[in-house]
């Protein structure tokens, strides 16, 4: 058998050969992935059954890969905001189908395990792009009181099952780092616990030594950036009552990595890492692993943000002082949740030191103050069009007024704010929880602007990554 770190290494090389390619982004639907699970029954290697339905109907399929003695249970977005893992799940569906390579490997995975996977536990949450199912209920907290037919499909596969070893597979929020490293946590892991002791049974002790080997296994990548997921125990979760019940099981956590918003490198860690489990638990290397590095893995710390501007002069009642302010994008979905654009918040002021962010800029010998809005009032969105954008930063303005009826945009095409003419906007003060439109000036020149948590160059005011708002404020009528 290949060795593991020249395996982990051909998988991440090879990985673009695998890769579906029509899943390029985190928001796609249940009906992107049928077609690409209907398509396995067509395969000699892949079982597909129809395990159940989800409230609104939509199909919740089982597929079986595999005829080995030891199973194993993977099931992905119970969240349905959290699509990682489905996509790494597809492919990895992939890779199985492809008869030109690997071909030791898949023979010896398939051999000794019985693999069945639960894509896309929660299509209609999915559908919304919102964590919970569409009663608004979180089907992870439903292991016990069993009252959405996503969470009765889950457990009842499970019972069916009794698999030796489970795969808990979601996403976290880009906040958490790798405890106080200044790295963002990219792969979370936890063996979840089976009581309010957090007592390591048998069967959390293979989980906990299959996550040692996963941490040594993806540190070849991604080195600082994995952290481990709190273990307190949760009573009504579905991985802390799967590890009670018997089966060793593995929570994997997508979490943040820089430029992937769309966590599609990360969707490449979770191919490696679920991979590499298999060859682990089928050649049973997972057993003689120390525990000692799983309990050495850093906890999540919420210490990431967006953007983090440092060493800003800030003046309020003629007192001059020194701030770091802390901007994060919040997604806002529209277009059946199938499109989002960015309203940011000053997450938090002052020494921002224990902080890291995603984006950083050190803005030593400037002053920040809140932008302004234009005292024009324009009336069409052609005229918004032909607005000097660099004029109007330097005269510290990041909104102007638009008087038309018929502008429904939900945000803003153009590198400033705009506010309807029959609204107030509340507030043109730098404090937390507002969102952050700044002039950074250096020598009393406009140097920078942030619209949105946005940050231009007064110079070069194009910005591809963000988008300015539509400020509806209070309604004045």
């Amino acid at each position: 058998m290949i060795q593991d770190t020249q395996l982990a290494k051909d998988l991440y090389h090879g990985y673009e050969n695998f890769k579906e390619k029509s899943i390029t982004s985190r928001r796609f639907k249940h009906s992107d992935i049928k077609p690409l699970i209907e398509r396995l029954k067509n395969t000699d290697i892949f079982k597909v059954e129809k395990a159940g339905e989800s409230a609104q109907n939509r199909e919740i399929y089982l597929v079986k890969l595999g005829y080995g003695k030891t199973k194993l249970f993977l099931w992905s977005q119970m969240h349905g905001d959290e699509p990682t893992a489905t996509a790494a799940l597809l492919d990895i569906f992939n890779f199985f189908i492809d008869k030109n390579s690997f071909h030791e490997f898949k023979s010896f995975i398939l051999s000794k395990l019985s693999i069945y996977f639960l894509p896309m536990v929660n299509p209609d949450g999915a559908e919304l792009f919102q964590r919970r199912n569409i009663f608004e209920v979180d089907v992870n907290r439903d292991a016990v009181g069993q009252q959405t037919p996503e969470g009765k499909l889950l457990k009842t596969t499970f019972e069916s099952l009794k698999a030796d070893f489970g795969f808990n597979l979601h996403d976290q929020g880009r906040n958490y780092s790798a405890g106080n490293s200044f790295k963002s946590a990219a792969i979370s892991f936890l063996a979840p616990s089976p009581d309010h002791n957090r007592t390591i049974t048998p069967v959390r002790q293979n989980a906990m030594k299959l996550i040692s080997h996963l941490f040594t296994t993806l540190n070849e990548f991604i080195p600082g950036h994995i952290a481990k997921y709190t273990d307190e125990y949760e009573p009504r979760a579905f991985g802390d009552n799967f590890t009670t019940w018997g089966t060793s099981t593995v929570l994997i956590e997508s979490g943040g990595w820089k430029d992937d918003r769309e966590k599609q490198f990360l969707r490449k860690m979770n191919y490696i890492a679920i991979l590499t489990s298999f060859k682990s638990i089928a050649d049973e290397l997972y057993k003689i692993q120390d525990i000692g590095i799983y309990n050495s893995i850093p906890e999540n710390k919420e210490l990431m943000m967006d953007l983090i501007l440092r060493n800003l002069k800030i003046k309020n009642d003629k007192v001059e002082y020194l701030i770091d302010i802390g901007i994060n994008y919040e997604e806002i979905n529209i277009n059946g949740a199938k499109e989002f654009y960015y309203q940011s918040i000053i997450e938090d002021i002052g020494d921002l030191s224990v902080y890291a962010g995603y984006q950083e800029l050190d803005l030593n010998d400037t002053t920040v103050e809140a932008g302004k809005t234009h005292s024009q009032i324009f009336n069409t969105e052609n005229e918004l069009h032909n607005i000097n954008v660099i004029e109007l930063f330097n005269n510290g303005c990041t909104n102007v007024i638009l008087n038309s009826s018929s502008f429904e945009k939900e945000f803003s095409p153009l590198p400033f704010n705009i506010i309807l003419s029959d609204r107030k906007i509340d507030s043109d003060q730098i404090k937390v929880e507002s969102i952050p439109n700044l002039i950074i000036r250096k020598n009393a020149i406009v140097k920078y602007t942030v619209v949105n948590g946005f940050l231009f160059d007064v110079e070069t005011p194009e910005n591809k990554t963000g988008n300015a708002l539509v400020l509806k404020g209070i309604n004045t009528k």
